[in-house]
């Protein structure tokens, strides 16, 4: 069965029970910034989990895709290992559980997939009485001995201590004893035997686990299933165990048998063609989401994966641009199911072939730094390469660990693996850290729902109208608990009946104000959306104690809200006028919207010229001049859309919703706004720059905030003016005056310190000493006043006007130590200038190194520095004199 028929046949299975289909979410997904990637097929549903969004349905079918890091060094050494894939799953929101989940799961399995059942076994919580019953009393579908009763390790699901959790059950596939295992050997699907396939995972969200460990049964328990497709592919097309055989892997595997003259599975090359083809293939759907190659988080990632693949590309022979290739040849295969590869198409390409030619430049570097590795090793006298240089290797250069060993013993060289894995497994810590959910987020929406279903609470939202109104308190929380009343300091979250406080959404900020009753007040400093019509407001109570259902008044902060308004509405106009100048292809891809500015997010694979710039602001600004009234209206839908309203392209929308229009401006907005254009004031664009590939931001500044913006340009302008003593207009003629007379200058000093250094140089070789019975000389010398820079530069020019020989150059600046040692190459095979400076760096306190013919260091114990230079004189001494002893004598230079 190919893994297109794999997908639909999944799809359709679920959806004929009532499951509503929805297309895989992002990689990166925006609702979720604490996760690097989408790791889990259930993880872009988390708002409808936990309430914070209103799921579209109770019951859910999705094919999403995946990506994991924390396995990388891992692809290729294996046939199943990945880091990216896609997820088959099934949901259910509080409406069905254990018993449809486990029964459609062995339907689906057995029915439209073909698998044999008598090959299938299942795996239970030890405790969970009711999912053992369910297999093999309810419904019959296994004997007792094949559903094997594990502990929390393998079969309790909790991303984190606390929040949700619950048991889980599993399927596999059982491939009987397997060769080196005793046949009655009782091995079990938790062990690594080799016998058992995983195949579907089903998990039972029915526990809040609190801090002290305690399982609270939630009211409203969820069904999250995931079963990987590659996984299913290599059952259903006959090659199980190897995924790289699948119809997902195969155009890839070809293409890389053609291009370089190897054969996937003749044992010597099928390592680096499955790194090649995985990393290409991940790599691809990365950058289709809009991530760029780059040394910091996401970016770091892609760069890692395209930069491994090349290197195993290397090794098979294969040019620069093969990776970009298999872009194109994965973007061809995928395309049909993610619409994404084909819009980028192009960017694909050139990202991928752009990273390729910069990682042959950073190879050969890689390449130089390990061969300054080997022969400082050899110099110091040491016996191998250390674990951080081979982890830095690895990290940065892509050098697998096995090249590094490969190369260095070729040199008679050892390498510390062992602090290298633990500078690895320390990567790995922080790869797995980051790829946990946020479990306050899941309890804190998982509380509110419950609220609302349990206790039917519902705030009414009166902002639009009202910045004060009174209420009544329907629930007070402290620290995740409900509580009848908050005490004086306590930080509390408070529900009302009615609420003028807007909850941060559509890039609005929460309102912030106060709350206060007949016996308290609370300042409120955040205020969020938690559930469907359950908007919390999260602050600390300052004066008595608020209790549930007394009597309140809540008001907003009236400025902030202004401002807020402000910078709402006009980054309404930047987004009309954005589309009216640049073109319809424009489209708002995030934005802030709070009290000191706004910041626009937008589609555009451009930087905006400066003349674009100021064409945007003085529209925008016309537009707030015209004064134009803003008006909301609630419609349908599609009416909305029938009425040319703009939307977000990555929101879900249902029923009625507000449409604003303000002057150009029209949208779907549930945001405050002000009540006329002319309200804004004065809009200053303050920046604009690319935070991502083909994405735009542009920050600006509204009302009372552009106005401080302008009067301190002002002010700058007039205090430069008295500076340079011309009135304010000739400013930027008096600045390209002191710009020339400054490089003038710079000019004459550059050419007085070279004739200075010349000087100090022709000093030092005149002063050198010569050694005995090597016929090499050497400088050693306390220079004074100098930093580590300007010592290199003078031992450098020294180093070469000597002929043969060493200079070892000390100096101090602020406090600070600083040495340069220079060796010249007749010398380098045994004597390394790397070596040195880390041997006597420490005597001052500090570290050094660089290369074999030139090193600097460093430290903080300037008075220590003369033994530095002595201890230094003797290790050159005692290298390049030792038949003498280190004797001696004088000669002019």
């Amino acid at each position: 069965m190919e893994s297109s028929t794999i997908r639909e046949e999944f799809f359709k299975f679920f959806e004929e029970r009532g499951h509503v289909r929805l297309p895989s979410a992002p990689l990166v997904l925006k609702d979720d910034p604490s996760v690097l990637f989408t790791s889990a097929g259930m993880q872009p549903l988390v708002p409808y989990f936990t309430g914070k969004k209103q799921a579209p349905a109770k019951r859910i079918v999705t094919v999403q895709k995946v990506l994991r890091t924390s396995d990388i060094e891992e692809v290729g050494r294996d046939a199943y290992h990945q880091t990216f894939w896609e997820m088959l799953g099934n949901f259910s929101i509080g409406d069905y559980f254990k018993r449809e989940s486990l029964e459609w799961s062995w339907q689906l399995l057995t029915g439209p997939f073909g698998f044999d059942g008598d090959r299938l076994v299942a795996t239970v919580h030890e405790k969970d009485d009711e999912a053992y019953d369910i297999w093999t009393k309810d419904l019959h579908l296994l004997p007792p001995e094949r559903v094997f009763r594990l502990g929390d390790e393998a079969n309790f699901w909790a991303p984190g201590p606390t929040g949700l959790c619950g048991p889980d059950s599993e399927i596999f596939i059982d491939k009987g004893p397997q060769p080196g295992v005793a046949p009655h050997d009782p091995c079990d699907p938790s062990e690594n035997c080799g016998r058992y396939v995983e195949i579907w995972n089903n998990v039972f969200q029915q526990y809040d686990r609190q801090a002290d460990g305690t399982l609270v049964p939630l009211p409203k328990k969820n069904i999250d299933t995931g079963a990987g497709l590659e996984r299913i592919a290599q059952v259903l097309q006959g090659v199980p165990g190897d995924t790289f055989r699948t119809d997902l892997f195969k155009p890839l595997v070809e293409k890389i048998e053609q291009l370089a003259g190897v054969k996937y599975g003749d044992g010597t090359s099928d390592l680096a063609i499955r790194i090649i083809v995985e990393h290409s293939r991940a790599a691809t759907f990365l950058i289709a989401d809009g991530i760029e190659p780059s040394n910091e988080n996401r970016g770091y990632v892609l760069r890692r994966l395209i930069r491994r693949a090349a290197l195993h590309g290397r090794r098979l022979g294969l040019k620069t641009g093969t990776i970009a290739q298999l872009g194109i040849l994965t973007t061809r295969v995928m395309q049909a199911h993610y619409h994404e590869l084909g819009r980028e198409r192009d960017r694909i390409a050139a990202t991928l072939e752009a990273e390729e030619q910069k990682f042959d430049q950073t190879l050969s570097s890689g390449i130089e730094q390990l061969s300054g590795a080997i022969a400082s090793a050899r110099s110091g006298g040491r016996r191998g390469i250390d674990g951080d240089t081979a982890f830095r290797l690895y990290d940065t250069f892509g050098f697998p660990i096995e090249m590094t060993r490969e190369i260095a013993g070729s040199a008679g060289l050892d390498v510390d693996e062992r602090r290298y894995r633990e500078l690895l497994e320390e990567q790995r810590q922080r790869s797995r850290a980051g790829a946990k959910f946020s479990q306050d987020a899941m309890r804190f929406g998982q509380f509110y729902s419950d609220l609302r279903e349990r206790a039917g609470v519902r705030s009414e939202f009166t902002g639009y109208g009202e910045l004060g109104t009174d209420a009544r308190i329907l629930s007070l929380a402290i620290g995740g608990r409900g509580v009848e009343e908050a005490p004086e300091g306590s930080e509390a979250e408070v529900v009302l009946d009615r609420t003028p406080f807007y909850a941060e959404g559509g890039g609005q900020v929460g309102d912030r104000g106060h709350i206060t009753t007949s016996e308290g007040r609370a300042l409120i400093a955040d205020t969020q959306s938690a559930a469907p019509e359950v908007t919390v407001m999260i602050g600390t109570v300052v004066d008595g104690v608020l209790r549930s259902g007394a009597t309140a008044r809540a008001e907003v902060d009236p400025e902030l809200r202004r401002h807020t308004m402000r910078n709402h509405t006009a980054t309404h106009l930047l987004h009309a006028t954005l589309r009216r100048i640049l073109g319809d292809d424009v489209h708002q891809a995030g934005s802030l919207v709070h009290a000191p500015g706004l910041r626009f997010d937008f589609t555009l694979g451009r930087a905006l010229a400066p003349q674009e710039i100021r064409q945007v602001e003085a529209e925008v600004n016309r537009a707030i001049l015209d004064n134009a009234p803003v008006r909301a209206e609630v419609m349908p839908l599609h009416a909305a859309l029938a009425s040319g309203a703009l939307h977000l392209f990555d929101e879900k929308y249902s029923g009625d919703v507000r449409v604003v229009q303000a002057g150009p401006s029209r949208e779907l907005c549930g945001g405050t706004h002000c009540h006329s254009t002319g309200d804004i004031g004065l809009f200053l664009i303050t920046s604009e720059g690319s935070i991502g590939a083909g994405i735009r931001r542009i920050e600006a500044l509204t009302g009372e905030g552009a106005l401080r913006a302008v009067r301190d340009l002002r002010e700058r302008a007039q205090r430069s003016a008295a500076l340079l003593r011309v009135p304010e207009e000739r400013i930027p003629d008096a600045v390209a005056q002191l710009v020339e007379g400054r490089g003038r200058l710079e000019r004459e000093l550059e050419t007085t310190r070279k004739a200075g250094m010349e000087t100090s140089a022709i000093g030092l070789i005149a002063k050198a000493e010569t050694l005995d019975g090597s016929g090499a000389r050497l400088v050693v010398a306390n220079v004074g006043d100098a930093d580590a820079g300007s010592l290199r530069a003078l031992s450098d020019r020294v180093r070469d006007g000597m002929g043969s020989g060493v200079v070892v150059l000390g100096g101090a600046r602020a406090d600070r130590a600083s040495l340069a040692i220079a060796v010249t190459k007749d010398l380098t095979p045994g004597m390394s200038a790397d070596a040195i400076v880390r041997q006597v760096a420490s005597i001052i306190g500090g570290s050094g190194g660089g290369q074999p013919h030139s090193a600097t260091g460093g430290g903080k114990d300037v008075a220590r520095l003369g033994e530095a230079l002595e201890a230094a004189r003797r290790i050159v001494r005692e290298k390049l004199a030792p038949a003498t002893g280190g004797e001696q004598r004088h000669r002019p230079g």
